[in-house]
């Protein structure tokens, strides 16, 4: 087959555009390069530059390239509204993938749609959205994942929200895991880990958050629980909140203010691929308690580099806690205090944490994602190509 892949949100910018699903296109095709199957692949990105920096080379996989950056989302959605089925037209393009949420609106009728589903915030949260980002998602995304073929789910429980909130039959969603980079399972020396501490000021242990800065991932509460765990524990450990400013963030800032926690709450701002695992590995505990999550990428990696993790119970974090993160209610400041600090001092839970790394990354590797991804692709050929034929009997019937 000849496959089209929509790789208009792949970024390599140092923000927090450059986050999940950026990443998430980079793995695919990185290992679609290794393993392309026996199909051929052309590859629509949003600029020569991306190219350029891409290592996913191989004969199957062809590139081409937009003439503007992701960073005009205007001009991105018109050529991937408007420009993109021609191409797909052009190209004799069999199955087209979109790996972030939305497919063009009209496709060729010898084209079949996948697309991934990364979340539905936008439903179960819509509070926490801009305007434009909510009505963007209910035009487009919700559409896409009616019309496509096949839907990838990131996560069981975002498949079960295709099913529930959109209607999305359960037998056109099929749960393909988000993989992590094999960089987190490189352990790196004691002596490189105490450099890193001292480098960032953090010889005295710490606490990460490491997620983009927007209302959904609660680090207001989080902000609250650890005043909890310095004023009912006593603890040295710094709060870490590294990642880029996303949207609605200002309220973060003021309450570490409110707390009196400047000097003890570091914003760290983006941090860059090359440094992420150093960051995790140095952590004395990881705490992600977002409110909800399609998967929950950053929970996966702290446990692969064998850091205690506390996340929210809610959504898909249990999955990606893999039964060895600490799951708590996110709206309990008193119980995410008191799951941190178990974190921080239960030996055996540490040990558990260190001990189980290596499996969940084989668990969450990018083989078993490219694999199954690329068994979504023939599956939605073959239920596109027999629907066709069924539309096309009834017609002449008529």
């Amino acid at each position: 087959m000849h496959i089209g892949i929509n790789a208009q949100l792949l970024s390599f910018s140092q923000n927090y555009r450059n986050s999940g699903v950026s990443h998430y296109i980079r793995y695919l095709l990185k290992e679609l390069a290794q393993q392309p199957g026996t199909h051929e692949y052309t590859v629509f990105v949003n600029g020569p530059e991306i190219v350029e920096k891409l290592s996913a080379q191989h004969p199957q996989l062809t590139y081409v390239a937009a003439a503007w950056s992701e960073s005009q989302p205007a001009a991105r959605i018109a050529w991937e509204q408007l420009t993109l089925p021609s191409l797909i037209r052009q190209k004799h393009i069999d199955v087209l993938h979109s790996p972030v949420n939305v497919l063009p609106a009209w496709l060729p009728r010898d084209c079949a749609g996948v697309v991934t589903l990364h979340d539905l915030a936008f439903l179960r949260f819509p509070n926490i959205l801009t305007r434009s980002k909510r009505l963007y998602h209910r035009m487009f995304t919700v559409r896409s994942i009616r019309r496509a073929s096949m839907v990838i789910a990131v996560s069981n429980s975002t498949k079960q929200d295709a099913i529930e909130l959109v209607g999305v039959p359960g037998e056109r969603v099929q749960t393909v895991y988000t993989c992590i980079d094999t960089r987190f399972s490189i352990v790196p020396g004691a002596e490189e880990l105490q450099s890193f501490r001292e480098k960032q000021g953090l010889t005295g242990g710490y606490l990460l958050y490491l997620g983009t800065l927007e209302p959904r991932k609660n680090i207001t509460t989080l902000v609250e629980a650890y005043a909890q765990l310095r004023k009912t524990y006593a603890i040295s450990e710094k709060l870490v909140l590294a990642g880029g400013k996303g949207w609605l963030y200002d309220a973060i800032f003021e309450r570490v203010q409110q707390l009196g926690l400047a000097s003890e709450v570091l914003f760290a701002g983006y941090v860059a691929d090359a440094e992420q695992a150093l960051w995790y590995r140095a952590a004395s505990a990881f705490v992600y308690p977002s409110l909800y999550e399609g998967f929950g990428i950053p929970v996966v990696e702290a446990i692969a580099c064998g850091v205690p993790v506390v996340t929210s119970n809610v959504s898909s974090l249990p999955e990606a806690g893999a039964d060895i993160a600490l799951c708590i209610d996110p709206y309990n400041v008193e119980a995410m205090a008191a799951a941190m600090y178990q974190a921080l001092t239960d030996q055996t839970f540490r040990q558990k944490c260190s001990t189980m790394a290596p499996v969940v990354t084989q668990r969450f590797s990018a083989q078993r994602m490219v694999k199954q991804t690329i068994q979504v692709y023939e599956q939605a050929a073959t239920l596109h190509s027999t629907t066709r034929r069924r539309s096309q009997g009834v017609s002449f019937v008529r």
